[in-house]
């Protein structure tokens, strides 16, 4: 897990323009939207882009285009039911919350490295 220290977040009111630069410098694919701690979405790379090419993001905000309806799950959920909801919805990444606040996020990336180092 990437603890929420350790972790580049947007902000629902943010602009578009600011949170895609975060995503970039970052080499993110999308980012947690916290608002006072509460993970409430997702951006992600890919809807900036599509807005773009689209319509322009001009004045938009990240809540704008997030993703509202979040799969989360808790820092007690086993690492295989999380293999299996991150598989089963097809998503790469998945906030960690306690008591609806966000402590971490666990990512397929960060799965995949554990599991190189335990068969290396």
């Amino acid at each position: 897990m990437i603890p929420i220290k350790d972790m580049e977040c947007a902000e629902p009111d943010e602009k578009i323009a600011r949170t895609e630069i975060k995503i970039l410098r970052g080499g993110f694919g999308s980012l947690p939207v916290v608002k006072d701690g509460v993970v409430i979405g997702m951006i992600t790379q890919r809807s900036i882009s599509l807005a773009s090419r689209l319509h322009g993001v001009g004045e938009m905000k990240v809540s704008d285009l997030m993703t509202k309806d979040l799969i989360c799950v808790e820092s007690q959920t086993p690492l295989r039911e999380v293999i299996e909801i991150l598989l089963k919805n097809r998503i790469e990444r998945i906030p960690v919350v306690e008591e609806k606040k966000m402590v971490g996020l666990i990512t397929q990336r960060k799965i995949l490295g554990a599991f190189l180092d335990i068969i290396s």
